[in-house]
């Protein structure tokens, strides 16, 4: 599995803690750029599965990228050129078209703005949960962070849950062969998921939203969304670690993991 960094993201407010929690008003303010990934997974049989798409190359060129200018402009990136997964995937000698699955965490702007980058391919499979594809479509939703551009031209389709996997109650056997499973994991969006690997040296979880940094789980402070659903979301999260203790964990924007992550050409196996 290969970490792409993307380059980063800054959203005024320090969204990576809910201000519901009665603590959040007595934390100091936290306005960092945080990291914004794509991961790559390399399945023997299967071929090559990307997960979330990470930050479009426009924004090496445009500070508003395709986030549009209502949205760009409260949304702040930092990138640079190359840093997209086309130009860091050809330096693997890999290319777009190589690629035949997607998964999406959730359909929040800044996951699945790359996907203009695979318009028109009729060959790749799109995945996002029933709930995200929902939130897309309704009134406002570019209000509530989706916008519907990144969709076009791309055949995105509803996952399908075939397993309970307690403390998980709906989680997807990828490819039916135990290696990736894809996890509902509510609150920071309707149709949030996470994803865990069972990799060769042991599972490896990709929170992604669900835990937006290492002191979410620390603090049992989700990140904004739905505050309860998200909540009951942590600690089935602290739950499977706490199960298996060397499983190994990606936060999607901690900016303190960044320099302790392999990054792409690495790798983790």
């Amino acid at each position: 599995m290969y970490v792409i960094h993307t380059g980063y993201i800054h959203m005024t407010g320090d969204i990576h803690f809910n201000k519901k929690d009665p603590r959040k008003k007595s934390m100091p303010k936290d306005n960092r750029f945080n990291p914004v990934y794509a991961f790559l997974v390399e399945h023997p049989n299967k071929g090559l599965l990307l997960l979330d798409t990470g930050l479009h190359p426009i924004f090496a060129k445009r500070k508003t990228g395709n986030f549009g200018l209502l949205l760009g402009s409260m949304v702040k990136t930092q990138t640079e050129k190359g840093k997209d997964i086309a130009n860091q995937l050809a330096v693997m000698n890999y290319s777009l078209d190589m690629i035949q699955n997607v998964i999406l965490s959730h359909l929040h702007l800044d996951h699945p703005c790359s996907l203009p980058l695979f318009r028109g391919r009729r060959d790749l499979r799109v995945f996002a949960d029933p709930a995200e594809l929902s939130m897309v479509d309704k009134p406002l939703s570019l209000f509530k962070g989706y916008i519907r551009a990144h969709l076009k031209g791309v055949d995105c389709r509803p996952l399908t849950y075939n397993l309970v996997v307690k403390p998980f109650y709906k989680v997807a056997d990828f490819f039916d062969d135990g290696s990736v499973f894809i996890i509902q994991t509510p609150g920071h969006s309707p149709g949030h998921v996470s994803v865990l690997l069972n990799a060769v040296n042991g599972p490896i979880l990709m929170t992604f939203d669900a835990a937006h940094r290492e002191d979410n789980l620390k603090k049992k402070m989700p990140p904004i969304g739905d505050y309860e659903p998200a909540l009951k979301t942590l600690f089935r999260i602290q739950q499977i670690m706490d199960r298996f203790p060397g499983m190994r964990v990606i936060y999607s924007h901690d900016p303190d993991q960044l320099p302790t992550l392999k990054l792409l050409p690495d790798f983790y196996t």
